[in-house]
């Protein structure tokens, strides 16, 4: 009798036990973003954008934050193929980026107006006389999503 009063008490502190940890679980969104292609070592200015509104207009050269940016990130990158992960809520986003390979913290274009460092957009998107709009670079993240940009 005594053997099965504590085999109970074993069962039910593991139920107990596993409620308790299963209620301090967050369910994080995860953002996996890879980078194909960096042909030169430099600095990568990646922006994570929430807003239509900022990623038509933002110069991601700046170095404020502003409102419809969720993440960014600069960071030093070598040739070849550079990853990376974010936690960020659920929602629309797109992403610009681009690899300051000179290191003077812009980016640089020729005198036609035609950049010089590497550069691209979630889903590889492209403007016909300069960067994307909002929609065409757009993804939804729910759970986890993994983008490759191929620069």
């Amino acid at each position: 009798m005594k053997e099965k009063k504590l085999s109970m008490f074993k069962v039910k502190f593991l139920f107990f036990l596993t409620f308790i940890m299963n209620s301090f679980i967050v369910n994080a969104d995860i953002l996996e973003i890879e980078i194909h292609g960096v042909k030169k070592d430099g600095i990568l200015n990646l922006v994570i954008y929430d807003s239509k509104e900022t990623f038509e207009t933002y110069k991601i050269d700046k170095s404020n934050p502003q409102p419809g940016i969720q993440k960014s990130l600069i960071k030093r990158v070598s040739v070849g193929v550079y990853k990376d992960a974010f936690e960020i809520p659920a929602g629309t986003y797109a992403i610009s980026l681009f690899i300051d390979s000179n290191e003077n913290e812009e980016f640089d274009t020729n005198f036609l107006g035609l950049p010089t460092e590497q550069y691209g957009f979630s889903n590889n998107a492209m403007g016909r006389f300069g960067p994307p709009q909002f929609e065409p670079a757009s993804f939804i993240l729910d759970g986890y999503r993994k983008i490759i940009i191929d620069l």
